[in-house]
């Protein structure tokens, strides 16, 4: 039922895109007809699949598949390799979760918590009202926000119902402000672009989700001000440190499009590059409940709780109704954990979701990182189509990429035996 409702996701996004675009990208005929071909074709193992799918990429791709202990037990690339950064956009996403739930654990026991640096017990109790910081710690009690939108959570901010839908009342685009903060931004300045975030939405905190990006610029905001810490110090000292990461590649860009560099502290929606490899250390620790994998591979007990790994991949919409997905204008209703879209057949009851679900967070340049917690098992599609080759005028990099693990996932099923 799920594999054929995503085809038609596809089949009608592949006919909106014929009739409606209007954005002219430089494309290459012969890649058109590889999409085309993927879309009513088929492929027959996962290594053809992946050499079918990469004709259509800018600049290559990678992918991989882990086992339930976080073994690789697939690869295969093409020019990019597996440890080369790459802007990963809403892929982003996640990591911004994990980061906040890591600020949480650290916060809540150091002694517990895997490699916690300065984020110690209760040194994150900061605001404008102290108290320890967790998912339910409101704008007012960290920012000293009042009116509508005081009574706005970290659990609203990271799952997009916290009703900031400054750039339209839709909730679609971003505070302006997000992607031009000027490199090592002050508090002052920041607090500025937070503030206006807030002045300028409409929404209703709780009652809708809203799929943008300041939601997270607010959160993170949250964080810096609760932990009297920056976002780069809390983002090097919680996950780049003890991941191993390359700390002078894995960096947050607010103009993450390239041209001049801006501060990317704000920018936790879309704004890190990083590689795959690096990527699956962390995303390890969803797949087997809280460890993550160092540099040389070796685990990291206890780098989240048991509780943030519920809490990042339940459904957090707690009777919010879809404002603005851009998946929804297909009929394709996902709804959302912390940080990661909820993929699976019975979307709106969470029990049955759960029976079937596919936890994801998708980057529209294509990098598609998935977690199956029922099979066990977890995949990292790397690529960073930007429109040069892509054919973008058929379909934008996140449905061909869609549409890719759509086909392999039986075969990788059938491989891992279950």
């Amino acid at each position: 039922m799920k594999n054929k409702t995503f085809t038609l996701f596809v089949l009608a996004s592949l006919s909106l895109f014929l009739i409606e675009c209007q954005k002219s990208v430089q494309t290459d005929k012969d890649t058109q007809a590889t999409l085309i071909a993927g879309i009513f074709g088929s492929c027959f193992s996962l290594d053809s699949c992946f050499d079918q799918y990469t004709k259509s990429t800018d600049e290559g791709a990678s992918f991989q598949v882990f086992d339930q202990d976080g073994s690789r037990i697939y690869a295969r690339q093409s020019v990019l390799d597996f440890n080369t950064y790459k802007p990963i956009a809403s892929g982003s996403k996640w990591v911004t979760a994990i980061t906040a739930m890591r600020v949480i654990d650290c916060n809540t026991n150091s002694g517990t918590y895997a490699q916690c640096g300065t984020v110690t017990t209760g040194t994150c109790n900061n605001g404008a009202v102290g108290g320890a910081i967790s998912l339910s710690r409101t704008t007012a009690q960290v920012l000293g926000w009042t009116g509508t939108y005081a009574n706005v959570t970290l659990r609203q901010l990271l799952s997009f119902t916290s009703g900031l839908n400054a750039g339209g009342s839709s909730g679609a685009g971003q505070a302006s402000c997000i992607s031009t903060l000027p490199v090592g931004a002050s508090s002052t300045e920041k607090d500025s672009c937070v503030n206006n975030i807030r002045d300028q939405s409409t929404g209703t905190p709780g009652a809708l989700y809203q799929y943008n990006s300041n939601h997270m610029a607010v959160a993170q905001r949250m964080l810096e001000v609760s932990c009297n810490k920056t976002w780069d110090t809390l983002f090097s000292q919680l996950i780049v440190t003890p991941l191993g990461w390359d700390a002078s590649q894995a960096i947050w860009r607010g103009n993450s499009r390239g041209g001049t560099d801006t501060d990317g502290s704000l920018s936790g929606a879309y704004g890190l590059s990083i590689s795959p490899e690096h990527y699956a250390r962390m995303l390890n620790a969803l797949l087997t409940n809280g460890t993550a994998k160092n540099s040389v591979g070796a685990n990291i007990t206890n780098f989240l709780s048991t509780t943030s790994v519920t809490e990042i991949l339940a459904d957090q919409y707690n009777g919010a109704k879809i404002g603005y997905s851009q998946f929804s204008a297909f009929g394709y209703r996902w709804q959302y954990g912390l940080g990661n879209w909820r993929f699976c057949t019975v979307t709106d009851v969470p029990a049955e979701c759960d029976r079937d679900l596919i936890s994801h967070s998708i980057g529209i340049n294509g990098f598609y990182p998935w977690l199956d917690k029922n099979r066990n098992y977890m995949a990292i599609l790397a690529v960073n189509n930007i429109g040069r080759k892509n054919g973008l005028s058929l379909l934008p990099a996140s449905s061909t990429s869609l549409f890719f693990a759509e086909t392999v996932r039986p075969l990788i099923h059938s491989q891992i035996g279950r």
